[in-house]
């Protein structure tokens, strides 16, 4: 059941990626061509999730792929969270190739020290005892420091502008990670696959509505200006 979950949240990625990347060449917001990046890598992240479930875990390119997507798509979304909260800025430039050098850095090492899989599926689902070197170092300067950002930065942009679609980029990052915490402990693992598809819809909708912070809605005034 879990392999089939994880299936169809790779191809509800797909799906929202494909949107995003329209909005991109639509509207060329820095922000949605991350958040593009950052779902393209969700697609890698579940479809391998889904493979290595299947085998309990033994496929170690699998595995490989896994450890860059996971960490690469946090670190994607944090980027475009980047530029929707800070637009123009160059915080944002200068994240974006603080997250580029690091990604790269994670795909060499991930590749040059091979993970050794072994122990439960809770276990190398956390990445315990299995990231480990420079590999572990590089996945965490990614999503120790991506994830926070997504929920700050959301909530930055929830504050300043008061829309609700904010919000539910912030609690869609949130519900994911809760629940992988929880699963690497060995709770609510049956629902893990689930969680993942309720926080990739929620992001999701948070996209469909952004924004840049400084950008404002029309007013009445100005829309029956325009249709006037």
């Amino acid at each position: 059941m879990a392999e089939i979950l994880f299936w169809a949240a790779a191809i509800l990625a797909l799906i929202f990626a494909g949107n995003l990347l329209s909005r991109y060449r639509d509207k060329k917001s820095p922000f949605y061509l991350w958040w593009t990046i950052s779902f393209g890598l969700y697609v890698i992240a579940f479809a391998m999730e889904a493979l290595t479930v299947r085998s309990n875990w033994n496929l170690v390119f699998e595995y490989q792929l896994y450890i860059i997507g996971s960490a690469g798509l946090v670190g994607a979304m944090s980027v475009g969270t980047t530029y929707l909260a800070l637009p123009k800025s160059k915080i944002a430039i200068g994240y974006t190739v603080y997250f580029v050098f690091v990604e790269c850095l994670l795909i060499v090492f991930t590749f040059l020290n091979p993970p050794v899989l072994h122990g439960t599926w809770q276990a190398l689902n956390s990445g315990k005892n299995t990231i480990v070197g420079p590999t572990d170092v590089f996945y965490l300067l990614l999503a120790a420091v991506g994830g926070p950002i997504v929920v700050i930065g959301a909530l930055w942009s929830w504050w300043k502008s008061r829309r609700y679609y904010n919000l539910l980029i912030a609690l869609g990052a949130l519900i994911p990670s809760s629940a992988g915490t929880m699963a690497s402990q060995g709770i609510g693992m049956a629902s893990f696959p689930i969680f993942n598809i309720v926080g990739l819809v929620l992001i999701f909708l948070g996209y469909v509505y952004s924004r840049p912070s400084n950008q404002s809605r029309p007013n009445s005034l100005t829309q029956e200006a325009r249709g006037a």
